[in-house]
């Protein structure tokens, strides 16, 4: 058995639980910055210096969504178990 192959199946498959059981709070970021931007625009007045010209400089990324959170943390699972199995070969 090769331990190398199987921790880092091990440690693949642990990193990809988090977006199965909870990809909401990723989402819920996105829609976070979303929301405070379009605030600004609208005249709020900003918690920190340059808060506005910070968030439209650095964006999260526009396609976390909940179902493809999920759909890449199966594959991080079944790449992880892959390891595993082929571990147990070798």
């Amino acid at each position: 058995m090769d331990w190398t192959l199987a921790l880092t199946g091990m440690l693949i498959i642990i990193w990809s639980l988090s977006g199965l059981w909870r990809p909401e709070k990723n989402v819920a970021s996105v829609e976070g910055w979303r929301k405070r931007l379009n605030e600004l625009k609208a005249g709020a007045s900003e918690s920190y210096f340059e808060e506005r010209r910070q968030l439209e400089a650095y964006p999260p990324p526009e396609h976390a969504t909940i179902t493809k959170l999920r759909a890449v943390s199966l594959v991080g699972m079944s790449i992880g178990a892959i390891l595993i199995v082929i571990s147990a070969f070798r």
